[in-house]
């Protein structure tokens, strides 16, 4: 294998004097900067370590780089699969048992037992797992806070004389309850109503939303008819903000159509609406990247606190955010546990789902898990639905049967068709012309709807199909129609944006969206905000990036009315099952696939592997 191919270890030189036992991992393109600083640091404390826990430190400090919490060295497949090519790879690794015997009794390593005791060790053996000390302490919290708060141990109350009055505000809100027909939604409100932590868990159109406005509902119509009276303190919350956004326009709809049903009062359902979302480092004060105002000295003040797509939340993030809830607060975990994890460590939202919540008794969380199975947003019929769910359950044969049976909304293309390829492009660049034309004549929200009316995912930023190439198609076709375009000028009228870093100045957030449209003398960024449209100046927006297509990743959160999926040709470990999930699920109404059949079989045949010990602590056999 060509070590050219790697370029995230930022060295090209051998290891330091004393550390040439990283060579091989360094040329490898397993080992980069940072580990080696980090193990040349440690050795000048003490150069008598053996090597092969230098190996260990650097490959317990390379995990969390690519989203792993710990290091198993009897598994090291789950952590250098990004590394898997058609060659396999021949490195020294040191004999597995002499290796753990070293680690496990190494200066440098506690064990659970002492892995708190001053003075902290940088690494910690835990149950086959290495750990770098940060990230042990991060998921035993996590874990801990978790059980304390399913158990009411952390202060939680349940007064019983509430129970028969909140059956019948649940009554009041999805009917009376048929034990003949179980209603998944309201199950979920009601574990969501006890003291503690719950998880509502379900695919798009699953009914979270639903579930999640109707619990707002219940919260409010259950304090007013308490002696005290008052209004519960509600905070919602997601990982961005474009979730975030997304959440208060979805709460604000459900809320309009609570009110239409005779639910809940107009005033509650303007008071559901008025509580708007925020970003969760917003709501915990954010003052840097790892320190925040609010936590177990200065907890939330909030007695309910929802955070949506839970499965974008890093397990440092997910364990802030424990700390700062209040212990007699209730805290609902809503997400997706097949999408893509966070881009950061840990895999928590499908760790906390664990392998079946619904027959697993006697755990932390059990009981505490709602798994909402249908899929309303789409027809009975629909193949979207029906794709997304055999590459959910892993079923390449399915998947493609659906793929070449021309379902009426699922269009699939071979990339080396050039005609099809040519005739999705003059689909892409159709909807960019009504993007620009309505930017051109000034009608923001036109311009806007266009904007998200066919939007590309692509599962890679550069090479064939990718974001890169997409762009310079869809510029270059539009530059050469219309007049008035010019895609060389930063600011052209008609230039679709993605915000990519979060400024809390001018209220934008790392995912937020607008088009240049043409006010008369100047030009301004139309950003929707809300139900309504917001206009920036340019000059107040110094990071974004061009939004005629964008990656897959980035695409979490979002849902367009066409999408247009197209992956590389080439064998890439970005390809898992999780990235084609998350990219058929963004259409609401039409997907089209470009990948070749070995492209879908590589995907849906690689299920994300992240080394985590959550899930065994919060789900033990």
């Amino acid at each position: 294998m060509s070590t050219a191919a790697f370029s995230d270890t930022g060295i090209d030189r051998p290891a330091p004097e004393g550390l040439s036992v990283l060579d091989p991992f360094v040329q490898a393109g397993i080992v980069g900067s940072y580990e080696v600083e980090l193990a040349r640091t440690i050795h000048r404390l003490d150069d008598r370590l053996e090597d092969s826990v230098i190996l260990a430190l650097a490959l317990a400090a390379r995990a969390p780089r690519f989203g792993h919490v710990c290091v198993r060295l009897d598994d090291l497949t789950i952590q250098l699969a990004e590394l898997e090519g058609d060659e396999p790879i021949d490195l020294p690794w040191p004999p597995l048992e002499a290796w753990v015997e070293a680690v496990r009794t190494s200066p440098l390593v506690a064990d659970p037992a002492t892995a708190s005791i001053e003075p902290l060790r940088p690494l910690v053996w835990d149950g086959g797992r290495l750990y770098l000390q940060r990230y042990w302490h991060y998921e035993v919290a996590v874990a801990d806070d978790l059980a304390e708060r399913a158990d009411g141990g952390r202060g939680g109350r349940s007064d019983p004389e509430t129970a028969p009055t909140l059956s019948g505000v649940l009554d009041i809100v999805f009917g009376p309850d048929d034990s003949s027909r179980p209603d998944l939604q309201r199950r979920a409100v009601e574990v969501s109503m006890g003291p503690g932590v719950s998880i509502i868990a379900g695919g798009p159109g699953s009914g979270k939303t639903y579930a999640t406005a109707r619990l707002l509902a219940v919260a409010h119509l259950l304090a007013s008819s308490l002696p005290s009276g008052s209004w519960p303190q509600v905070a919602l919350a997601a990982p961005t903000g474009k979730a975030a956004a997304r959440m208060g326009e979805a709460v604000t709809v459900a809320a309009e159509s609570l009110a239409a049903e005779g639910v809940v009062e107009p005033e509650l359902a303007r008071r559901l609406a008025s509580i708007v979302p925020t970003t969760v480092h917003s709501l915990l004060g954010w003052k840097d990247r790892t320190h925040f105002r609010h936590g177990r000295s200065d907890p939330l003040p909030h007695d309910l606190v929802v955070i949506d797509e839970t499965s974008m939340l890093s397990l440092p993030l997910t364990a802030k955010l424990l700390d700062a809830v209040r212990p007699d607060a209730r805290l609902v975990l809503v997400g997706d546990p097949f999408q893509l994890a966070s881009i950061e460590a840990g895999t928590v939202m499908s760790d906390l789902v664990g392998p079946d919540p619904q027959l697993s008794a006697g755990r932390p969380l059990s009981g505490r898990v709602t798994v909402l199975s249908d899929m309303r947003r789409f027809a009975e019929e629909s193949g979207i639905a029906a794709l997304a769910a055999a590459v959910r359950d892993g079923d390449a044969d399915a998947a493609l049967s659906l793929l070449a049976g021309g379902a009426r909304d699922v269009t699939w293309v071979d990339p080396g068709d050039v005609p099809g390829v040519d005739a999705v492009v003059d689909q892409v660049v159709a909807a960019g012309a009504d993007v620009v034309t309505a930017a051109l004549r000034g009608d923001a929200s036109g311009a806007l709807a266009a904007a998200r009316s066919v939007k590309v995912l692509a599962a890679t930023r550069h090479g064939h199909l990718g974001v890169d190439d997409w762009t310079a198609r869809i510029e270059s076709t539009l530059a050469a129609r219309i007049d008035g375009y010019l895609p060389r000028r930063r600011w052209h009228i008609g230039r679709p944006v993605m915000v990519t870093g979060n400024d809390r100045t001018n209220g934008v957030f790392n995912g937020d969206t607008g088009v240049v449209v043409h006010t008369g003398a100047t030009a301004v960024v139309a950003m929707p905000s809300g139900l309504e449209i917001r206009h920036l100046a340019p000059s107040r927006l110094d990071r974004v990036e061009t939004w005629w297509a964008m990656t897959v990743h980035k695409s979490q959160g979002s849902e367009f009315p066409t999408a247009v999926v197209s992956l590389p040709e080439w064998r890439s470990p970005i390809l898992t099952r999780e990235l084609l999930y998350t990219a058929v699920t963004r259409a609401e109404g039409r997907l089209t696939l470009i990948a070749t059949e070995e492209a879908v079989r590589d995907a849906i045949g690689q299920p994300m592997a992240r080394a985590s010990g959550l899930q065994e602590r919060l789900w033990p056999d």
